[in-house]
């Protein structure tokens, strides 16, 4: 079981440097990701969107990125990421190469059956602690944000944080669940023609890059981030 302290928390408040309340910059952020969440909201198969990284931790600035952790029902993962991607493209709000500064990126996506994060925790994994505790929900629906932290209970133990999640919950604009996001044949089977499509693609630049371990590309799993700092991480904070 993994717990961090009040006292690691702000060593690791301190690494990148997280102010205690947000700013301006935050909040117009929250404001862009609200507004444009609007126009995916109806996906069939989307089940939350949240905030995560410098944003949600209070130390955005004007260079930063979006980046979201996309959460879909089993089997429509692939038709998410796919609408979402074409969606944000365009609106010209997806972050590029060339143009990252208030773009979103959509490198993270999971299915409700890949929730448990101690599936590619690492023994001793601060980051991912507080990357958690951190996360601000903006779209949760069929309560997947509170099935989040139930799958999580097993290898985590965030008892002295129970107001920071409830705070995040006054994050959460959308939670009414439209009628047309409800499960549709046509989902299923869009969705297997998309990862026969793409997920040839994914896996050949996988392979380019030499497959770092810190990429995560399964039936219910896409994460995408170019880079993991979990272990320089675990041994500033050890170290501290």
């Amino acid at each position: 079981m993994q717990k961090f302290s009040k006292q690691q928390k702000k060593q690791f408040d301190e690494i990148f440097q997280n102010k205690k309340t947000e700013s301006e910059i935050e909040k117009e952020f929250y404001k862009k990701t609200i507004k444009y969440i609007k126009f995916i909201k109806w996906l069939p198969g989307l089940k939350m969107v949240w905030v995560g990284n410098s944003i949600s931790m209070n130390s955005a600035s004007k260079l930063s990125d979006i980046d979201l952790f996309i959460v879909t029902s089993p089997n429509s993962m692939w038709f998410v990421r796919i609408f979402v991607t074409f969606i944000f493209q365009f609106l010209w709000v997806r972050k590029t190469p060339k143009k990252h500064a208030w773009k979103f990126c959509l490198s993270f996506f999971a299915t409700t059956d890949w929730l448990d994060f101690s599936k590619f925790a690492l023994d001793n994994d601060p980051y991912l602690y507080f990357w958690i505790l951190y996360f601000k929900p903006i779209l949760n629906y069929e309560n997947t944000y509170e099935l989040f932290l139930e799958k999580n209970k097993s290898w985590v133990d965030f008892w002295e944080y129970e107001d920071v999640f409830e705070e995040n919950k006054k994050y959460i604009k959308y939670k009414k669940t439209p009628l047309i996001t409800r499960e549709r044949f046509w989902v299923g089977f869009l969705n297997n023609l998309f990862k026969k499509i793409f997920l040839p693609k994914t896996l050949k630049h996988y392979e380019k890059i030499w497959k770092p371990f810190w990429i995560i590309i399964n039936d219910d799993l896409l994460k995408f981030h170019n880079w993991d700092i979990r272990k320089e991480i675990a041994e500033k904070i050890k170290n501290n």
